[in-house]
């Protein structure tokens, strides 16, 4: 998704945040080509989320990972859907809540919530704290499984 951002339903209060409309933070493909570019003309525009009350709402409008989004949105540099950069003070609980798996308490569980790009459950932020553990745990039983 590139060019301007457009009012969802029921998420007009992005339409308030200090970048709406500015076509600067949805980046079109014909200004980059490779995610250094991508960073270079969004970073002196991600200042503007530093400080804003909408990151999380800007996030949940544009539901970036889903929308394939390339561009700033939330106080993060999104290339196709994927975050590259972020500011320093980014919350984690402003990205979407998580989605239980059957994966969940497992390394894949942890790669899942961050393809999805949406925050970790409480099993996976277990594993997530301890990757040093899960890596020995995995080398000496050949599976996953958070013990």
């Amino acid at each position: 998704m590139t060019g301007f951002r457009s009012a969802l339903p029921g998420t007009h209060v992005t339409g308030h945040a200090p970048c709406w409309g500015d076509p600067d933070f949805a980046v079109a493909d014909d200004r980059w080509n490779t995610s250094e570019d991508l960073v270079a003309i969004c970073e002196p525009v991600l200042y503007v989320c530093g400080r804003c009350p909408y990151r999380a709402p800007c996030i949940r409008q544009v539901i970036p990972a889903k929308s394939e989004f390339t561009g700033v949105c939330g106080g993060r540099i999104w290339l196709n859907g994927t975050i590259i950069d972020a500011l320093p003070e980014a919350e984690h609980n402003e990205l979407p809540p998580p989605v239980i798996r059957k994966s969940c308490g497992t390394a894949a569980g942890v790669r899942a919530h961050r393809r999805a790009v949406e925050q970790q459950c409480p099993e996976c932020q277990h594993i997530s704290d301890a990757p040093v553990q899960l890596e020995l745990h995995t080398l000496l039983t050949g599976t996953e499984e958070a013990t």
